[in-house]
C-alpha cells in the first residue's frame, strides 16, 4: 500500500499485493504536462502495479487544466504507434483525491476484492455460499485497519512510500526517539554494528555509577524491546516480506482470530504442556492470557478459548496443508526473535474436545504469524498459498459463523466450573455454569454479526453487555 500526493493533506490509498483482484480502470500519476499531452507513470490496476515500459503518453484538452502529481483514471492502455515499445491512452478522468473519503476509495481499499481466489492453490478450497459473504461483508472486516493505515500514511507526509524500510526506518526512530543519544542505528538493512550494544552497557554502567539505578533499568528495558523489533523488521525485509499489509496492529486480532481460529503455538519459553490436550479440565496457560490481553476484552478471550480451549503445540498440527519449505526455513530464524509464533488455521474440525470433534469439513491455506511481547503488533511471516495475507478472508469468516450456528449446542459438553480466562471471579476463572454461559455467549456474538457488529462485539465496544457477564 502506498499514498499518492496531489495536494497537500490529500492521499489516495493502495493496496499493492500482487497476488490481487481484477479491476477494469486504471490509475496513474501525472508526470509531466506540455501543450495538449501529458505523460503519466506510477500506473495500477486495481491494486496491482502495471509495467508500462516507461511513462504512458496521452492527449488532454486544453480546456481542462492538469497539473504534476494528479491522480488520473482511464479505462485502456494501447501501443503507441509513435514511440515502439511504448504506450499510450486518451479519455482521462481526473481523480479528486484532496475531496476522497474512505467510502469514495473504497473500490481501492475494499478487503472484500483482495479475499477473492488469486491463487492455483485455492482451487480446492471449500465452496461458500454467495449470500453468506454477502453477510460478511456487512461486518466490514479490518476497516479498522484501513483507518490505522490511512493515519499512519498520513502522519508521515515526507516518506517516500516506494521505500518501505525508509518508512518503518523512520517510524523505529520515532518510537525509540530517546535512544538516539546512545548513538544506535535505526536501519532495518545490513548488518548491526556488535559496538552498539557494548555503548548501551556502558551508558547503564555510568548510570548506575551515579545512583540512577531507576534510569539504567529504564535504558535496559527500552534498549531490549528496540533490540527485539528492530530485529523483527530486519527479518521481514531480508526474507522480502515486509510490506504495508504484513505489519497489522493488534487491534486487529479479532479479525484473524475469527477468521482462523484453531491456533498451534509455538512459545519461546516452552510449548504448551503435553497432557494439555488429554486434561479433563486444564489450567489456562501463559498463551492464553497474553493473546487475550493483546486485545483486553473479556469477549474475545471468549471467543478464543472456546476453539482453544487446549492450546496445541506445533507438533500437533496435522493435515493435508503440508508447510511449504521456505516456511520451515523461514520458521528457523523467527524462533530466534519472536516470543510467540502461531499457525492459524481454518481447521475448525480441531476445535477443543468439548465440541466432540463434529464432522466438518475443514478449507484450507494457514497463515504463519509472529508476536513480540510489548509490542503492538502482529507480524505476517507467510500462507502456505504463498499469496498475501487477505485471499479467502471473507470464507473463512463466513465458514466460521457456520460453524458456530451449527454446532453452538456443542459447547454445553464443556464442563462446569472449568478454569477460564476473564471469566466472573476476581481470579479471572469463571466458576458457574460455563455450559449455558457458552450457549448464550454464542448466541450474543451471532447476534452481533447478523448486525453488522461482529467486531466491535469482539472488541468489548458494543453498548449492550449481555447479562452472563455483569
Amino acid at each position: 500500500q502506498k499514498t499518492e500526493n496531489t495536494e497537500e493533506n490529500s492521499e489516495v490509498i493502495v493496496i499493492e499485493t500482487p497476488e490481487v483482484i481484477e479491476e477494469n480502470d486504471y490509475f496513474g500519476k501525472i508526470k509531466e504536462v506540455h501543450d495538449g499531452y501529458v505523460f503519466i507513470h506510477q500506473v495500477k490496476r486495481g491494486y496491482q502495479t502495471v509495467d508500462t515500459c516507461g511513462d504512458v503518453f496521452s492527449p488532454v484538452s486544453k480546456e481542462i487544466s492538469y497539473k504534476p502529481g494528479q491522480i488520473v483514471q482511464f479505462t485502456r492502455l494501447s501501443k503507441d504507434r509513435d514511440r515502439p515499445g511504448k504506450l499510450r491512452t486518451q479519455d482521462l478522468e481526473i481523480v479528486d483525491s484532496s475531496s476522497m473519503s474512505l467510502e469514495k476509495v473504497k473500490r481501492i481499499t475494499d478487503i472484500a476484492r483482495l479475499s477473492k481466489k488469486t491463487s492455483p492453490y485455492h482451487q480446492l478450497k471449500k465452496q461458500i455460499k454467495q449470500e453468506d459473504l454477502e453477510e460478511v461483508k456487512k461486518n466490514k472486516p479490518l476497516a479498522l485497519f484501513v483507518l490505522q493505515l490511512q493515519e499512519m500514511l498520513n502522519a508521515n507526509p515526507g516518506v517516500d512510500f516506494e521505500n518501505i524500510s525508509e518508512f518503518v526506518k523512520q517510524f523505529i526512530e520515532s518510537t525509540f526517539s530517546m535512544l538516539s543519544f546512545h548513538g544506535v542505528s535505526y536501519s532495518i538493512e545490513g548488518e548491526i554494528d556488535p559496538k552498539e550494544s557494548q555503548k548501551i552497557e556502558q551508558a547503564i554502567q555510568e548510570y548506575n555509577s551515579n545512583e540512577l539505578g531507576g534510569q539504567a533499568e529504564s535504558l535496559k528495558k527500552e534498549y531490549e524491546k528496540f533490540v527485539k523489533i528492530r530485529a523483527a523488521f530486519n527479518l521481514m525485509f531480508s526474507e522480502n516480506l515486509l510490506g504495508y499489509d504484513t505489519i497489522i496492529g493488534l487491534k486487529n486480532l479479532p479479525e484473524l482470530t475469527y477468521a482462523l481460529p484453531v491456533w498451534y503455538i509455538w512459545n519461546k519459553n516452552g510449548s504448551p504442556n503435553s497432557n494439555i490436550q488429554e486434561s479433563e479440565d486444564p489450567e489456562v496457560d501463559s498463551a492464553t492470557k497474553f493473546f487475550a490481553d493483546c486485545v483486553g476484552s473479556w469477549e474475545y478471550a471468549w471467543f478464543l478459548q472456546i476453539y482453544n480451549r487446549r492450546n496445541r503445540n506445533l507438533n500437533n498440527f496435522k493435515g493435508k496443508d503440508i508447510m511449504p519449505p521456505k516456511l520451515v526455513k523461514l520458521m528457523k530464524k523467527a524462533k530466534e526473535i519472536f516470543d510467540r509464533i502461531v499457525i492459524m488455521t481454518p481447521y475448525h474440525d480441531q476445535a477443543s474436545n468439548e465440541w466432540s470433534d463434529p464432522n466438518w469439513l475443514r478449507n484450507i491455506d494457514p497463515i504463519l504469524v509472529g508476536f513480540i511481547e510489548g509490542i503492538p503488533f502482529m507480524f505476517i511471516l507467510g500462507r502456505w498459498s504463498q499469496t498475501g495475507t487477505f485471499p479467502l478472508f471473507f470464507d473463512f469468516i463466513a465458514d466460521t459463523t457456520n460453524h458456530l450456528r451449527l454446532n453452538k449446542h456443542l459447547l454445553a459438553n464443556f464442563k462446569e466450573n472449568t478454569y477460564w480466562y476473564r471469566g466472573k471471579s476476581s481470579e479471572g476463572y469463571v466458576g458457574g455454569c460455563l455450559r449455558g454461559d457458552l450457549v448464550e455467549f454464542v448466541d450474543n456474538l451471532l447476534s452481533a454479526y447478523y448486525q453488522g457488529k461482529l467486531f466491535e462485539f469482539l472488541r468489548g465496544e458494543m453498548s449492550k453487555v449481555p447479562e452472563t457477564t455483569k
